[in-house]
């Protein structure tokens, strides 16, 4: 046991909080938060789950955009021992149903501009701890006053948390589903070796570097987010927030925050390659993106290519 720890992406934001705690980790709006920060509120978190009652492989799931929130419940729940299940905002009721039973939930983490989605979810599952959370930097609904508020949740927690490494590092950290389009939507369990290793290959195949901007475009609810949640902590990156996808309002955040990196599937790309030229203003430095989920043409690829001639490089 000397010789051996057990992999998780959880010590990224443990070792980053401690040697690079000042750097940014966040935007979005207003909010401008360091990685110290960010890992106390992390810890903040699993302490207020433990607290709640949430052992070792009690699924916690999340209904959130990409917001702060969303980048904590990474670390968080897995911090507490249990199982991260993000849920596709987009999917309808009875899907979400679904997978809130089968995955056997023992609390849902949930964005307030779903409130009347989750009010119905939580009439069928009287037994499911909500805890909502309204984003300030939108006009977001207040928290239901039958739920638990975030922030409140996030007080009761310990900023000092001693929380431990997995016993096994093939304990699960997170459940995903698809979406159900031929029946049932089907299940599949990360272990913390594998979001580990994921993480650390996103890396090592991007040439990523130490403090990468990263705009997310890609949902976290999309299988993490490809594991950048963790690689952003293990570069010590910043995480740009973003609700939802908008071409123009990528743009312009490419050129206020200096976004080096963003992820994004093919039709992501050609909105952004199509774009006015007016909406480029601003950007004259190099952007690298990944693109995934469908095989991008050479024509699209072209286009992204072609404004290096003019401000920019995607």
């Amino acid at each position: 046991e000397v010789n051996f720890v057990p992999l998780t992406p959880l010590d990224f934001i443990d070792r980053t909080a401690a040697v690079y705690g000042d750097r940014l980790a966040v935007v979005h709006g207003k909010v401008r938060r360091n990685w110290r920060d960010t890992y106390a509120r992390c810890k903040r978190l699993a302490s207020a789950l433990a607290r709640r009652g949430i052992i070792k492989n009690d699924t916690v799931a999340v209904l959130l955009p990409n917001i702060p929130e969303m980048v904590e419940a990474h670390f968080g729940v897995p911090m507490a021992g249990a199982v991260l299940n993000t849920l596709n905002t987009r999917l309808d009721f009875a899907t979400l149903l679904f997978m809130l039973r089968h995955g056997e939930a023992k609390v849902l983490i949930a964005d307030t501009d779903y409130v009347s989605l989750v009010e119905s979810l939580r009439a069928e599952l009287p037994e499911l701890i909500i805890i909502g959370v309204k984003d300030h930097s939108t006009d977001t609904p207040a928290v239901p006053s039958a739920w638990i508020d975030y922030e409140t949740l996030l007080a009761e927690g310990d900023a000092s948390y001693a929380w431990t490494l997995p016993s096994d590092e093939w304990d699960a950290i997170a459940l995903n589903y698809t979406s159900g389009t031929t029946g049932d939507p089907k299940g599949v369990v990360y272990h913390h070796r594998g979001a580990a290793i994921n993480a650390i290959s996103n890396i090592l195949e991007w040439d990523m570097p130490k403090h990468a901007v990263y705009l997310w475009t890609l949902p976290m609810f999309h299988c993490n987010g490809w594991c950048f949640p963790w690689t952003l902590a293990a570069r010590a990156g910043v995480n740009v927030c973003l609700r939802k996808f908008d071409a123009q309002q990528v743009l312009e955040l490419i050129a206020q925050e200096k976004i080096t990196h963003y992820c994004g599937a093919p039709i992501v790309q050609s909105a952004l390659a199509n774009a006015p030229e007016e909406w480029r203003q601003g950007i004259g430095h190099r952007v690298s993106t990944m693109v995934a989920a469908a095989p991008p043409s050479s024509a699209m690829l072209a286009q992204m290519t072609r404004s290096e001639e003019h401000t920019s490089e995607l």
